[in-house]
């Protein structure tokens, strides 16, 4: 009897072995960080993690800004240095040493050498390195430099002009090549960025930004076009030379009966570049708006949904828009993701807060969508949502990895 007994205890404890649930540590979780599109990409994400059957242990986008003792590139293969960081980092390298897999969602973080990329390479690093785990970069566009200028009218992207700009570009894009190099998979969510780790011979999976699958999976509203009403949004790149054009062009729609509404919102730390420029407004526009502080993700989905159409150069409100067949003009961001998505998704390109035209271009693009049909995107909306799904290619593979005998 005592060996039946030990052998149904043995076999249970196998069979909970085999079926426990598999952990993933995911770094720059951004649910509750700059605005309610972060918010939408990151719920939609883990989720879809969830659903593969991983159970995660999530560490914020200000948990990693809050890391310490993060060593510089140069140091980043430092024992002693490492040693460091694991004591001043005990929760996060507790998580790593416990999970199957590490998840980054670069997001809209990996760009140049800040703080920021910086921490996120170097937990890419130490897992793969020091503590053999399989590790995931996904949902995020990667540029070693995020150079963005106007020359002759034209935009440059990384315009290396002068010999330290040159050395400058080679050396950020030697850091990501040895980083990226180590990583087990690689999704990045626009052709440009993927493109440009091509060249420096990291091989990638096309994937999309994953906002578009919260929208198919948790927004039901239907249409509701507001005819008047033209949402506005800003943008990380915002300048006053061109805040400036904006506040004109909000007056000149004003002044042929449009409602202007500003919107910003976020879950948690809202970005400080929208407070700026909603003060810029109150200063500098002189057209009636309202703002609308969105205070769910439903009404930051409304807002843009019953919109006429918006002006906008944020990404993510750029894909909300593409989504909810709301025609949205596009303007620039710090990198050229929002360029990226436009040529992705068959749009005209972003115009920039730098152009001296800018007036007569957004009004140029705005008599074009009072003079075209209605748009339909629901095919493309599909397709990117399939896109946006390859995210998770590397888990599921690994998944059934896992759980194989």
């Amino acid at each position: 009897m005592m060996n039946i007994r030990i052998f149904l205890l043995l076999a249970l404890a196998a069979g909970s072995t085999l079926f426990s649930t598999q952990k993933a540590v995911l770094f720059n979780d951004t649910s509750a960080w700059y605005h309610w599109g972060c918010t939408g990409t990151s719920v939609a994400l883990k989720e879809q993690i969830q659903k593969l059957g991983f159970e995660i242990k999530p560490f914020s986008i200000a948990d990693v800004y809050s890391l310490q003792e993060v060593p510089s590139f140069g140091d980043f293969d430092d024992l002693e240095k490492f040693e460091r960081f694991q004591e001043a980092n005990k929760e996060v390298l507790a998580a790593i040493r416990t999970a199957d897999v590490v998840v980054i969602t670069g997001e809209g973080t990996i760009h140049d050498l800040r703080a920021g990329p910086k921490a996120l390479l170097y937990l890419a690093h130490i897992s793969t390195k020091f503590l053999e785990k399989h590790v995931e970069i996904i949902n995020h566009s990667a540029y070693p430099k995020d150079d963005l200028r106007l020359s002759n009218g034209e935009l440059k992207f990384f315009a290396t002009e002068t010999e330290r700009e040159q050395r400058e570009l080679r050396e950020a894009q030697a850091i990501y090549r040895a980083i990226y190099g180590q990583v087990d998979f690689i999704a990045i969510r626009e052709p440009f960025s993927q493109e440009e780790m091509r060249k420096i011979s990291i091989a990638s999976t096309l994937s999309f930004d994953c906002l578009p699958l919260y929208i198919r999976d948790h927004y039901t509203t239907h249409k509701q076009v507001e005819v008047k009403t033209v949402v506005i949004a800003g943008s990380v790149a915002f300048t006053e030379p061109g805040a400036l054009q904006v506040c004109r062009y909000m007056e000149a729609m004003a002044g042929r009966g449009f409602r202007m509404k500003v919107l910003i919102g976020a879950a948690g730390s809202p970005a400080k570049d929208d407070a700026l420029f909603v003060e810029f407004l109150k200063t500098h526009c002189k057209a009636p708006w309202e703002l609308v502080r969105a205070a769910s993700m439903q009404e930051w989905l409304d807002t843009i949904n019953q919109a006429a159409w918006i002006v906008s150069g944020r990404f993510h409100h750029s894909i909300a828009a593409f989504c909810l067949n709301t025609p949205f003009i596009a303007l620039n961001s710090n990198t050229y993701k929002v360029h990226a998505i436009c040529a992705l998704l068959a749009q005209k390109e972003p115009l920039l807060y730098s152009d001296p035209k800018l007036l007569e271009h957004l009004i140029s693009r705005t008599e074009g969508i009072l003079s075209s049909p209605v748009v339909n995107n629901e095919a493309k909306a599909a397709e990117v949502c399939s896109l946006a799904e390859r995210n998770f290619d590397g888990l599921k593979a690994l998944s059934k990895a896992l759980v194989s005998p």
